[in-house]
């Protein structure tokens, strides 16, 4: 005996705009589309902050850190700010770059060319944002003391991991961007 087939009424007016049934590449477009948007948001907020910093006159500030006066100097707080704008920006080119490579998925042509550029410029990014926390990290436990301790070459693990996956998909990329280039000049 055969089970009829339901079929659930589709309400065309409260689907999402820009979001089909079913699509992963559609949902996965407008999550990192309002992930870049708040990311670049904050980003912009960080860097109005860090400007108004640069211009605004300020003392020596004491902060309560267990149970102690640490005096903070103006250095400190800038560099902390301008620390901040570097890692957020830098994590709103990846995601910028995540969305084009997105894009050429929805379009049905992931193995874009421009996308073997796109890959190895997030693995760049990665790197460099990656390296510069250590650095700023390292520079942190020094210059102040008992605030954070020194990060260790075993903290750079995980994210070399990540920078050499990255780079490994720039590189299948532009094999399946070949491929793709010599399928279509062959009759």
């Amino acid at each position: 005996m055969r089970l009829p087939r339901l079929k659930f009424p589709v309400n065309r007016r409260t689907r999402v705009p820009g979001l089909s049934l079913g699509s992963m590449t559609s949902l996965l477009s407008v999550a990192l589309g309002a992930a870049f948007w708040i990311l670049a948001l904050v980003t912009i907020a960080v860097t109005a902050v860090f400007i108004f910093l640069v211009f605004l006159p300020l003392e020596q500030l004491n902060l309560t850190f267990r149970d102690t006066q640490v005096p903070v100097g103006r250095a400190y707080i800038l560099f902390g700010v301008g620390a901040a704008c570097a890692y957020l920006g830098g994590f709103t080119l990846i995601l910028r770059h995540l969305r084009q490579i997105v894009q050429t998925l929805r379009i049905g042509d992931p193995f874009h060319p421009a996308n073997t550029g796109r890959l190895k410029q997030i693995g760049f990014i990665l790197a460099v944002v990656t390296g510069g926390a250590w650095i700023g990290q390292s520079l942190v436990s020094r210059l102040v003391r008992g605030a954070m301790e020194a990060p260790s070459l075993f903290d750079l693990v995980t994210p070399a991991f990540s920078v050499l996956v990255v780079t490994v998909l720039a590189q299948i990329f532009r094999e399946g961007a070949r491929l793709r280039r010599e399928s279509e000049l062959t009759i």
